[in-house]
């Protein structure tokens, strides 16, 4: 199992659904423990259905602790191979810049992060 991780611009409907943009991202279930040393209780769940504006500080705090601290997180990686440091940090990296990304045109209040 895993997160499925879009982003999408508040307001904008097609027949009644959101219009997603061009990002999507998939973090495996098996590293919940190191995202929640990263991002806190309930790590980026908390996150769904908001603005980045109400989180992109907080994303930036984790994935910077992670750049700067790999050992800490590194314990967390999943015995089976199916999620790992590596590739759960570039996946954190992956969806902080396409954030950036898409608010330097919609601002950081109109675009909303959202598990699917």
């Amino acid at each position: 199992m895993s997160y499925d991780i879009r982003l999408y611009r508040k307001g904008i409907k097609k027949h009644n659904k959101k219009i997603y943009y061009d990002y999507y991202g998939n973090i495996t279930y098996n590293v919940c423990q190191m995202l929640e040393v990263a991002f806190g209780e309930n790590h980026l769940k908390k996150w769904n259905d908001k603005p980045v504006s109400e989180f992109i500080e907080e994303l930036k705090k984790g994935y910077k602790d992670m750049m700067l601290n790999p050992t800490k997180y590194k314990k967390y990686d999943s015995p089976n191979g199916w999620g790992t440091y590596e590739t759960t940090f570039k996946a954190i990296l992956n969806l902080y810049n396409y954030m950036i990304e898409y608010t330097k045109d919609d601002g950081l209040e109109n675009v909303y992060l959202k598990f699917i």
